[in-house]
């Protein structure tokens, strides 16, 4: 009986002892995942963060970077003189031509004519003439001063209807740019056949209202767009603008200050 008291105290006393060491494992299992986890919390919280942090960043330098439509882009023919696009440079009746302007001129047929409408032109006239039509330059390239002595002597021949100098002046802006107002100072507006008021009447006017656009040329200052140009019908004026620009306008019926409106709005215009 003794003996079995004692073996039994025994028993109980192992099993304690291993229970002891049990529990004591499990704590430090427990801790150590404890530990672990939080790490692991950490890390992850420390990297989502990061990845926040990037994406904000990425976001706000996108921000930075990417260009906003202006509220101050204007929506009238002023575009015009923004365009990338030398050919579609707009001198009318208020855009003047820049100080800095460089008309890149040669002399050809006679006179003095922007280096890529004289190239555009040669080969309108021999297609021209391949067809039985005749063209000729009249005027091409005007400086400023002999623009300021075209619309003083259009001044003066107003002032003999007018007697108020400045009804005298009004009249004459309609025929004659003011200096710096003038297409002819680009290198870029030709007078084809003479100024004739009849100009349209003629085989060449025809040929050129079919053709002219597929050459870069326009009719500049049409009979159904002088309330837009400010200037009157002038059936022998022609302006470069290259071909594409031509055919659109063209296709679309649209004067200069009208495309550059149209482009403008389809964001084309820099």
């Amino acid at each position: 009986m003794g003996n079995h008291k004692k073996g039994f105290s025994n028993f109980l006393f192992v099993f304690a002892g291993f229970v002891s060491v049990f529990v004591f494992f499990a704590a430090c299992v427990i801790t150590f995942l404890e530990v672990y986890s939080y790490r692991d919390s950490r890390e992850e919280a420390a990297n989502a963060g990061a990845a926040s942090s990037g994406v904000s960043s990425a976001a706000s330098a996108a921000s930075t970077a990417s260009p906003s439509v202006s509220s101050g882009t204007a929506s009238s023919p002023a575009a015009g003189a923004a365009t990338a696009d030398e050919n579609l440079i707009l001198v009318n009746y208020s855009h003047k031509l820049p100080d800095n302007y460089d008309p890149d001129l040669i002399t050809v047929y006679g006179v003095q004519i922007n280096r890529r409408a004289a190239a555009a032109y040669e080969k309108m006239d021999a297609a021209a003439a391949a067809d039985g039509i005749s063209l000729w330059i009249s005027s091409a390239y005007r400086s400023s001063e002999r623009q300021s002595e075209l619309f003083q002597e259009e001044i003066e021949g107003y002032s003999k209807s007018y007697s108020s100098p400045s009804e005298a002046e009004a009249y004459a802006e309609k025929s004659v740019a003011r200096p710096g107002y003038s297409e002819h100072s680009t290198g870029l507006a030709l007078d084809l056949n003479g100024v004739r008021d009849d100009f349209d009447t003629t085989p060449a006017f025809q040929w050129l209202d079919e053709h002219a656009q597929d050459y870069g040329f326009i009719l500049r200052y049409r009979k159904d767009k002088q309330e837009i140009t400010k200037i009157k019908y002038e059936p022998w004026h022609y302006r470069y603008v290259g071909v594409e620009n031509a055919r659109m306008m063209k296709e679309k019926d649209l004067c200069l200050e009208e495309y550059l409106d149209f482009l403008q709005k389809k964001g084309s215009v820099h």
